[in-house]
């Protein structure tokens, strides 16, 4: 009975969260695992969060089906950050709304975030990271090793029974010269 009740509080305040794409690079890669505590009380400047998008984000096509990963840039009653002014159409040192947060990804330059689909709703925030995780790896290994394949040709022709012994190192013909020299028939 305590063991249930351990596993629905844990699942009902955590969550792994798998990373896929390149704009939290270079903190979080593609494949990268994330413990994210779902509806984080506080939320600040710099932490990484786990949302959903913004509407308009995915109708226009921006972002793909799920959730999205990003850092705070900007909460409520914080000055929107110069390089955002411009893009949102604010006059500098603007203030963020209540409720509300801009939130970046890490590689700017391929990231969807904020600079495109503007305020993001505190209703949309999932939670906030707390830790990354083991990255998950596949039971089968990556390069599977390689076999060693010896020839059975010497020089252009089909070895035989006695030269295979003789090249093994085994039988009567054992040490009578190395396959390199053997004699012409």
């Amino acid at each position: 009975m305590i063991v249930r009740l351990a596993r629905r509080l844990l699942r009902t305040r955590l969550l792994a969260v798998t990373v896929t794409g390149p704009s939290m690079e270079p903190a979080l890669h593609d494949g990268d695992r994330v413990l994210v505590r779902r509806r984080a009380r506080r939320v600040a400047r710099g932490d990484v969060v786990v949302l959903e998008p913004p509407p308009g984000a995915r109708d226009e096509g921006l972002t793909h089906e799920g959730l999205i990963i990003k850092r705070i840039a900007a909460g409520p009653g914080d000055p929107v950050p110069a390089l955002m002014a411009e893009r949102l159409d604010v006059p500098p040192g603007s203030i963020v709304p209540p409720g509300h947060y801009l939130v970046l990804g890490d590689n700017q330059p391929v990231s969807v975030d904020s600079r495109r689909f503007g305020y993001v709703s505190r209703t949309l925030l999932t939670g906030r990271v707390i830790r990354p995780l083991r990255r998950h790896t596949p039971a089968v290994p990556a390069d599977p090793p390689v076999l060693e394949v010896k020839p059975v040709m010497d020089v252009g022709r089909p070895c035989g029974e006695r030269e295979r012994e003789r090249v093994a190192g085994k039988g009567p013909h054992a040490g009578t010269g190395s396959p390199e020299r053997a004699p012409a028939r």
